[in-house]
């Protein structure tokens, strides 16, 4: 019995020093810029690999544990890493596109660079030219949906439609169908 505590307390020490450093540098991220957003991928991704999270304050035996304790949501870890994983080191390579990329447009792309990784520096360029109208279309048309330059005119359209009626009073919408 003594012996697995004076192992659990060295994997404490051992972890705490190699964490204690990168927990320094992961307060001292600036988010608002994608550099801060993908360092910040890359030492979650490290410590979630490594599992030098566990003992963390005494008590962390778990990912979800570390990620409560230090204040940063699961699903915003797992972007973050997922991030890192696929675009820094394209964007590491390309560093003008560090400055003109954003954040949200690499989270938009995540699910399609996913499905297709040979489109990555194609988006990736098209992302850090385009125009929020035109990044939004060529999104949407790398999805499989229709992009809002390409639908045809609504008043030509033999496709079936929803009609939606809002009451001026009270604010609520209606399919015109459900009123029939």
């Amino acid at each position: 019995m003594t012996q697995i505590v004076t192992t659990n307390n060295e994997l404490q020490e051992n972890n705490f020093t190699k964490l204690a450093p990168m927990l320094e540098r992961l307060n001292n991220i600036n988010l608002a810029i994608l550099k801060g957003r993908l360092e910040r991928g890359m030492y979650l991704s490290k410590i979630k690999v490594d599992k030098i999270y566990q003992g963390y304050d005494g008590w962390v035996h778990t990912w979800s544990e570390f990620l409560d304790s230090v204040g940063i949501a699961r699903e915003t870890a797992r972007q973050d890493m997922e991030i890192y994983s696929e675009f820094a080191s394209y964007i590491q390579a390309n560093p003008k596109l560090a400055e003109s990329l954003t954040y949200e447009r690499l989270v938009r792309l995540l699910p399609v660079v996913k499905s297709n990784p040979d489109i990555k520096p194609a988006v990736l360029d098209m992302a850090s030219t385009a125009s929020r109208f035109d990044f939004e279309n060529n999104v949407k048309e790398l999805k499989g949906q229709t992009p809002d330059d390409k639908c045809i005119n609504p008043s030509d359209c033999t496709s079936p439609k929803i009609i939606l009626e809002k009451c001026q009073i009270c604010g609520v919408t209606y399919r015109r169908k459900d009123l029939e």
